[in-house]
């Protein structure tokens, strides 16, 4: 009887490591993903300019959960494109990614990043083959302009639709760290995004765990 309760214990133990460990990881990774971004770092080999305006505007997203090093980021903006939610994701949790449209007179706010060239090509990897590289000349608040590359997609949905709510807070912390116009920062209002109780919590955690699992190997 004492070696079955033995036996019995030692099983519970092994499934509780199987089950327990990967949630406690995944617990961990989501904990550091809310401390915030890294610093800039100077760097002269940062020669590629990046105009990010999905959640890689995002600090703590761009340097946490894609673990990748810059050596400046600033608010920029980009003439006669406009984001657009038009990239289907995984409804309905996750509906919509962003994405940009030409749109001649409109005006596309984002954050630039001066990166090396072997940090881009670590964000075009993990962002797949669904987009096209497409240089650019964005605007600084000074008036100042820089040559960029952006990352342009052919639209999946006819209609744009609403992100997540954990996707828009990215774009909206982003939107008030970098000193957006008020019109920007409010169509990012996170409380607008869809959102249902604990599902998106664990979702939200998985696919985050996933992006910084598959951003370094």
């Amino acid at each position: 009887m004492g070696a079955l309760a033995e036996r019995g214990a030692i099983l519970r133990w092994v499934v509780g490591l199987i089950f327990g460990l990967p949630i406690a990881i995944v617990l961990g990774l989501n904990l550091s993903f809310q401390l915030p971004g890294k610093a800039p770092v100077p760097d002269p080999a940062a020669t590629v300019g990046y105009f990010a305006y999905g959640s890689n505007m995002n600090d703590r997203y761009f340097t946490r959960v894609r673990g990748i090093d810059r050596a400046q980021s600033r608010m920029a903006a980009l003439a006669d494109y406009a984001v657009t939610f038009d990239l289907d994701g995984m409804p309905p949790l996750e509906p919509a990614f962003a994405n940009l449209k030409t749109a001649p007179g409109a005006m596309a706010y984002g954050v630039y990043h001066r990166l090396r060239e072997d940090e881009f090509a670590r964000i075009i990897g993990s962002e797949g083959d669904a987009y096209a590289i497409r240089d650019v000349t964005v605007t600084f608040q000074d008036g100042s302009t820089a040559q960029a590359r952006t990352l342009i997609s052919k639209p999946d949905l006819v209609t744009p639709a609403l992100p997540s709510r954990r996707y828009l807070n990215y774009m909206h912390e982003a939107a008030l760290h970098y000193e957006m116009p008020p019109e920007v920062v409010e169509r990012y209002d996170p409380a607008q995004g869809a959102y249902f109780p604990v599902l998106s919590e664990c979702f939200g955690a998985l696919i985050q765990t996933a992006v910084w699992v598959f951003a370094r190997t």
